[in-house]
């Protein structure tokens, strides 16, 4: 028998893949099952993407390119930063594409956690950050935030810190919730990791589908001299519709950089050459798609959170970006539908994906007991049958 080491045995796989998995096998035993699981979108990458993937490959674009990533997207990437957010940093220094964001958020923790070292998580949070923390032997410090508002508060969040604290996991959007934090918030954080020497992992990856108008402002708008502080991670998976191209890409402080592409050079020897120059051509030419595509997100938006507005023990926040809605359910604790109780949110969850056939993820995978998250990057129609049958199930607790 392999003899496994610790870290591996002690993690638990990611909420988000189990679900989904496990109505890709209810659908294939014959079960019509709706999945708001997966938080990916129903799109296929646009033309401008499509283009620049072929065009590489007629090329002959097929070798590796430097560990950190094409110049040439990175430079677009630097280029972009500097044009939305008014942010300048430099493509060969401080600048590294990766095989999506994740393996980013994972060479980050790599390079900042030491044993025993202390990362503040925000939640609710994204299935990931408290397993890649985990893994290298530090400690996740988590910070509640208010069930009514899903604000954190700065009083909390000092208190989370210790001479152990190394780095605090923002994310907005957030995943689950499309939160987008206040001003405030995010500007009183930022001093605090000046006052106390911490890192910021600022995953902004849904940065660019936001909604009603709304703006997105990245960290450092707010506190420029927060710099050396904030590591961004991004990446072309949302906005552009790149899931399975796999690239992300992280801006900050040269040295920390430097570390992560270090360590990528040594995992996998820096991205995709296909999949760079692919993403290259969405961030040049992809805004009037990345711009419709939104707009359908808009329209999704809309109608989910007034379907759900109408349906008795279910109270949710409209998300400010994303593709997700995150709802509080305990007002249906205590009630029973085709004779599964619903005590918690992971059997609010298992009773919508029996009596129903909606597969969902419970709260408590995000560090939030009480809710459960649907994503609606998914078709029109199929969203109208979800709601229908949500509308049904909803009826039926007794």
């Amino acid at each position: 028998m392999v003899r496994l080491a610790q870290r591996v045995t002690r993690m638990t796989p990611a909420a988000t893949r189990v679900v989904s998995e496990r109505a890709a096998a209810l659908r294939r035993a014959g079960r019509d099952v709706i999945s708001l699981s997966t938080g990916e979108p129903d799109f296929v990458s646009p033309p401008s993407v499509m283009a620049a993937a072929r065009q590489a490959l007629e090329a002959g674009m097929t070798f590796y390119t430097p560990a950190a990533g094409s110049v040439e997207l990175r430079e677009e990437v630097a280029a972009y930063y500097s044009a939305r957010f008014g942010l300048d940093y430099s493509a060969q220094r401080e600048v590294m594409i990766g095989s999506g964001g994740k393996p980013l958020l994972f060479q980050a923790c790599a390079a900042l956690l030491d044993p025993g070292d202390e990362a503040i998580i925000i939640a609710p949070a994204f299935v990931s950050y408290v397993e890649q923390v985990r893994v290298f032997d530090a400690v996740p410090v988590i910070v509640e935030t208010d069930p009514g508002t899903l604000d954190f508060t700065l009083e909390d969040m000092r208190a989370a810190i210790t001479p152990r604290t190394r780095m605090v996991m923002l994310n907005a959007p957030s995943n689950p919730s499309g939160r987008i934090y206040s001003d405030a918030l995010v500007k009183g954080l930022c001093e605090l990791a000046i006052e106390h020497d911490l890192t910021i992992i600022n995953d902004e990856i849904y940065e660019r589908i936001i909604f009603d108008g709304r703006r997105y402002r990245n960290p450092l708008e707010l506190v420029p001299e927060a710099r050396d502080r904030v590591l961004h991670i991004n990446g072309a998976s949302k906005a552009l519709a790149m899931t399975g191209w796999r690239i992300g890409f992280a801006l900050g402080p040269a040295d920390l950089i430097k570390r992560m592409t270090m360590l990528q050079g040594h995992n996998t020897s820096g991205p995709n050459s296909i999949a760079q120059a692919a993403a290259l051509g969405g961030l040049r030419d992809g805004q009037a798609e990345i711009d419709a595509m939104g707009a359908v997100y808009q329209r999704r938006k809309d109608f989910i959170t007034a379907r759900l507005s109408a349906m008795p023990g279910l109270r949710h926040i409209p998300p400010d970006g994303a593709f997700y809605v995150f709802a509080d359910i305990r007002g249906t604790y205590g009630k029973s539908v085709g004779g599964m109780r619903i005590t918690d949110d992971v059997s609010f969850c298992e009773a919508l994906l029996e009596q129903a056939e909606i597969a969902t993820i419970p709260g408590s995978s995000f560090l939030q007991p009480g809710f459960f998250r649907m994503s609606f990057a998914t078709g029109d129609e199929v969203l109208a049958e979800a709601m229908d049958r949500m509308d049904r199930f909803f009826a039926a607790l007794a």
